[in-house]
């Protein structure tokens, strides 16, 4: 899609949804499904780029958009939150100098790099996750347990991000809330499954707030619940008491996604 900025000279817009990178998640189909969105809303020059293990590179992405024509591109990392990848790593493999915007080279031709930031305190994350409760058949007496990736970044975005949709769901109403992460913060999950159960729940739904399935989600943090591997939950015992617990998927390509991601592109032109 080409936009005209103040200098009446029509630019050329890119965008570069950045991901990790996987080997045994889902997180390439929905980068490739968040793209072809965006390429049927309009935007002609889409593409998705990877941090490390998936291809294409962020290197090898940007360079693509410049030959295709592209003038000045946005990048919007797909994270739940901020931390070294995004204010460090991510800028570097696109290499800017500064952290929002600047210019950089890439086969030859200048071109102006915009770096959104991750989804963070967007409302459309909670409002997925109380998708997710619904689709598992919670209520506002439910157990809950938003789960996180936990951080080790000065700035301890994923876990205030983590903590503030705990938070809105106890405004709504939902009387038995809990937040844990997998690694690196507290509280770890088994002493918030501890919590909900005796604070009497009959039912737990525990939301992962992340991207995209993985090893993460499919393994390590369906060890410390109690229920099998790349499953949706079952039945878990604490404290001597037998519980069903629901465990629902993460965000992943869900089409509010794909709004926050249009959203941003046309809020940074």
């Amino acid at each position: 899609m080409k936009v005209p900025n103040t200098d009446v000279k029509i630019m050329t817009i890119g965008i570069l949804i950045i991901g990790y990178g996987t080997r045994n998640g889902n997180l390439e189909q929905i980068l490739q499904s968040q793209v072809r969105r965006l390429r049927c809303r309009g935007w002609e020059h889409v593409a998705e780029a990877y941090f490390r293990v998936s291809e294409p590179s962020i290197p090898e992405a940007l360079g693509r958009l410049v030959k295709e024509g592209a003038d000045e591109i946005i990048a919007i990392p797909y994270y739940i939150a901020e931390g070294k990848l995004t204010k460090d790593l991510i800028p570097e493999k696109l290499g800017m100098s500064a952290l929002d915007c600047c210019e950089v080279e890439s086969g030859g031709k200048k071109v102006t790099v915009r770096l959104a930031p991750a989804f963070c305190h967007d409302r459309r994350l909670t409002s997925i996750v109380l998708d997710r409760i619904a689709d598992a058949g919670g209520d506002l007496d439910s157990g809950i347990l938003i789960i996180g990736h936990g951080t080790r970044h000065d700035s301890l975005s994923n876990m205030r991000i983590v903590r503030l949709n705990a938070e809105r769901l106890k405004r709504i109403g939902y009387r038995n809330v809990e937040y844990s992460f997998n690694e690196f913060c507290d509280p770890p999950i088994k002493d918030c499954l501890d919590r909900l159960e005796k604070n009497g729940a009959k039912k737990i739904i525990a939301v992962p707030l992340f991207v995209a399935m993985g090893l993460h989600l499919g393994t390590e943090i369906t060890e410390q619940l109690g229920i099998p591997d790349y499953s949706s939950g079952g039945d878990i015992t604490v404290n001597g008491r037998t519980i069903p617990l629901a465990y629902t998927r993460p965000v992943e390509d869900d089409p509010r996604i794909t709004d926050l991601l249009e959203e941003t592109v046309r809020e940074s032109f």
